[in-house]
């Protein structure tokens, strides 16, 4: 009788090991988790956005699964958002079965597509709140400088908002 691990090994196929990342691709790879980590935007997700942005070509599931280490979840979480956000594109080679992945042409553009999809809407959310707040506040007799303080939160909010349709482009450009 064979023993356990020639039986399995007959039977089923070995998964493909990946190499570990290289050093320049950490480091790239930590400069997205800086700049994700600002707006709010999932570790696993700029790992896989910095994989994608510095391959020579597009990738595969199982292909940046195995080189990140990341569980099936993480990684159709993480292709999800990028692709919802507009910052990867799928790629379809004729005859191939994958789905492969890889960064949209330019970054400019996928950095206001996260900020239009991330940023705009936290604003508007919060506008009225911030406004109940600062009404809440002169209502119970706080502090003049509490009042002040929100008052300067509530102009800064506005101001944001009435700023962004300046500083980015509108959609689709």
């Amino acid at each position: 009788m064979k023993p356990p691990s020639e039986k399995s090994a007959g039977r089923r196929k070995s998964r493909p090991s990946f190499e570990p990342l290289q050093p320049h691709e950490i480091e790239l790879a930590d400069f997205f988790v800086r700049m994700a980590g600002i707006l709010g935007v999932p570790r696993s997700v700029a790992e896989i956005y910095a994989l994608l942005y510095i391959s020579s070509g597009p990738l595969d599931f199982d292909h940046i699964q195995g080189r990140l280490g990341m569980s099936k979840g993480s990684v159709s979480q993480g292709l999800k958002f990028l692709r919802d956000h507009e910052m990867i594109l799928s790629v379809k080679e004729k005859g191939a079965r994958r789905e492969r992945w890889q960064p949209t042409p330019s970054l400019a553009a996928s950095l206001v597509a996260l900020l239009r999809s991330q940023v705009l809407p936290a604003l508007e959310q919060a506008q009225p709140g911030l406004q109940h707040v600062l009404a809440d506040a002169q209502q119970r007799g706080a502090q003049p400088e509490v009042i002040e303080r929100l008052t300067r939160l509530n102009r800064w909010n506005s101001r944001a908002l009435e700023l962004a349709p300046l500083l980015l482009p509108p959609p689709g450009v």
